[in-house]
């Protein structure tokens, strides 16, 4: 999968939030610090950075979802951070994304912080971030 692709499957993905451009996935996959895992119909985007980390995308195709897609990108990118030596994980959530929100909680993040209206969705509408942390 590369830049091109996940573009492409972030704009099918049905979020409510805009997709990510090829370009500024291309920018993140040059970088050293990022990690990039990905399934079939789906990956996630990372950073690790000493000791934290931070989970920046999770995509999943909506017709592959409830599979343990995510589920298994998440654990991976959290067992390749704690083996670079990061202690903890970070990301951020809307606070509509109910789905996103339960995956998260089951595997033990909790939240640390919130930015208000922090998200845009293309209906015009906004909503909050959770910022969620978990010890890796």
């Amino acid at each position: 999968m590369n830049h091109n692709d996940m573009a492409n499957l972030h704009l099918k993905s049905g979020l409510m939030t805009r997709s990510w451009t090829a370009s500024e996935y291309k920018k993140l996959l040059e970088s050293e610090t990022t990690r990039f895992f990905c399934v079939e119909n789906g990956f996630l985007i990372g950073r690790i950075i000493g000791e934290e980390a931070e989970i920046l995308n999770v995509i999943v195709h909506p017709n592959f979802r409830r599979l343990g897609k995510a589920k298994y990108l998440i654990c991976k990118f959290e067992k390749q951070a704690k083996n670079a030596g990061s202690a903890k994980c970070f990301l951020e959530v809307a606070e509509s994304n109910n789905p996103a929100n339960k995956l998260y909680s089951n595997l033990g993040y909790v939240m640390v912080g919130r930015r208000e209206s922090y998200y845009d969705f293309v209906d015009g509408s906004k909503d909050n971030a959770s910022i969620l942390s978990k010890e890796i």
